[in-house]
């Protein structure tokens, strides 16, 4: 069954002065998934965010949601409600009426606004905690607030800009899980900004790599990471080998440039040769770092420039240090080598 389209842009420019912030998008955002726009700070993401809301309006181009043009709509007479970073909480509220907040503004009966608080609350997993005070929450139950304060107008599209931006490291890990699995059971289509790749490959269904205005890239995580489009969607998500035109032409045969993951790439510790059918080469190893689970190796190439491996620290000893300054062997299969321009 193929989704219907929840949000539509066409030509979608934004310019500041002489910068042209977004640059002529294309998108379409399909019924109840989770897109991310993934891009490094002004890359023009939250711009096409804030014109999805109506907090800014675009210089050319055109938005519709459900089909329906709201280029020139207001705000508040848009289908959509935004979760930012910084909570917004009214702190003198409780948690119960901070939900209840903008059903209380449209003027919606007291006896539905406690229900549907009651039923946003148990989605975000807060049950129980109505009558406390934002300051007597963690930083991550905040944020729950915030969003289960934009859960309960039923909206069709929920725009989140970077809201686990202000959490702790162990906390935005939980929260991602938690915000994927709060929004597969609502089924509300869900489109959040984030520069950090990570929450972009763990919670998305799509993903849109912005870059200076304009689309990189648009695929599924696995699209993205493994078969990146361009040099630029190679270096941004995740960490990527790029062999020059020259060494791509000594070793892989072909000219232009060339991206090959750390992780897919062995190291020959013991100087052994490498599997027929795989591209190889030698270098010097520079260093060594150990990050738990996994080594990295960064080696040197006798032509210039270097390459990093991954080996998991899977079994075996870990203490690899003794590397250091060691030649080594290295090769990759051919299959995860992808050309990223000419």
């Amino acid at each position: 069954m193929v989704n219907s389209v929840a949000i539509s842009l066409r030509g979608l420019t934004r310019r500041f002065g002489d910068v042209v912030a977004v640059d002529a998008i294309d998108l379409d955002v399909l019924d109840g998934e989770f897109l991310s726009l993934l891009g490094p700070s002004g890359s023009g993401k939250t711009t096409v965010l804030r014109m999805i809301a109506g907090f800014e309006r675009p210089d050319a181009g055109t938005i519709e949601l459900a089909g329906t043009d709201v280029t020139m709509t207001a705000p508040y007479a848009r289908d959509v409600n935004t979760v930012f970073q910084d909570y917004a909480l009214f702190p003198h509220m409780t948690v119960a009426e901070n939900v209840q907040y903008g059903l209380r503004v449209k003027k919606v009966a007291k006896g539905e606004r406690v229900e549907r608080a009651r039923a946003a609350l148990t989605a975000v997993r807060l049950a129980g905690y109505e009558d406390r005070k934002p300051a007597q929450l963690s930083g991550g139950q905040r944020q729950r607030v915030a969003l289960a304060r934009a859960l309960v107008n039923r909206p069709k599209v929920l725009l989140l800009d970077e809201p686990l931006g202000a959490l702790d490291l162990k906390l935005r890990e939980q929260m991602q899980v938690e915000l994927k699995e709060i929004q597969r059971e609502v089924g509300i289509t869900f489109v959040f900004v984030t520069h950090d790749q990570d929450e972009a490959l763990t919670m998305s269904d799509r993903i849109v790599v912005i870059n200076e205005g304009r689309i990189e890239q648009l695929g599924t995580p696995t699209e993205v990471y493994e078969h990146p489009a361009t040099a630029f969607v190679a270096g941004f998500v995740g960490i990527s080998n790029l062999l020059d035109p020259v060494t791509a032409e000594q070793v892989i045969g072909r000219p232009g440039t060339w991206s090959v993951r750390p992780e897919k790439i062995h190291v020959h510790l013991s100087g052994e040769p490498a599997p027929a059918g795989h591209h190889h080469l030698s270098g010097t190893v520079r260093e060594v770092i150990y990050v738990g689970m996994s080594t990295r190796f960064v080696v040197d190439l006798p032509a210039g420039g270097s390459l990093m491996a991954v080996r998991q620290n899977s079994e075996g000893s870990t203490d690899l240090g003794h590397l250091r300054g060691q030649c080594v062997n290295l090769s990759w299969d051919q299959r995860y080598e992808y050309q990223v321009s000419n």
